[in-house]
């Protein structure tokens, strides 16, 4: 083998490795990007859990307070029907006609106090929603981002590999 072969395999060998250096230099890169991706799709999941769980609570809160007011309206009525019967028993039947409609106004408000409630978890949960479709095509593009680097690495792998087997059918062990 004379100095020109030498030479031009000594420069094929050293391209080899450049490219070896470059495929892990960005296969680390691709990698970061990925981790960072991860770690913020990780962060807003996160985030959008707490969010419906606190979206929850407040409904399931304001539901309670409504019953728990309701319970304590009937509660004082109860007792102003007692006092009202048992200081003018002539007017009873008013008194129980009257209490009755008041039971009924407190049933509506309460019941609408309890629509309110879940009109305002659906609207809550109606933009988180909005979140979470934004969520979704993160996580696809996370996806499509660990499919990409893949396959260029496999491909970039395979292209060295061949490099590597034709230096060697091309110079073999001399």
């Amino acid at each position: 083998m004379d100095g020109k072969e030498k030479l031009a395999q000594t420069k094929e060998k050293m391209n080899v490795k450049k490219e070896e250096t470059i495929l892990k230099a960005n296969e680390k890169k691709t990698n970061a990007k990925i981790k960072i991706e991860e770690k913020i799709l990780e962060k807003k999941q996160a985030r959008n859990e707490k969010r419906i769980e606190s979206h929850l609570t407040l409904a399931d809160v304001k539901i309670d307070e409504a019953i728990d007011d309701a319970a304590i309206e009937i509660e004082i009525l109860s007792e102003e029907v007692d006092l009202a019967i048992a200081t003018n028993e002539n007017a009873s039947d008013l008194i129980l006609f009257k209490a009755n409609n008041i039971l009924e106004e407190i049933l509506l408000r309460t019941q609408l106090r309890i629509q309110m409630a879940k009109n305002e978890l659906i609207s809550n949960l109606e933009n988180d929603l909005e979140d979470a479709l934004e969520l979704a095509v993160l996580e696809e593009s996370i996806s499509d981002l660990k499919e990409k680097s893949s396959v260029v690495i496999t491909t970039l792998e395979g292209k060295i590999e061949t490099e590597k087997e034709e230096l060697e059918e091309k110079y073999g062990n001399e």
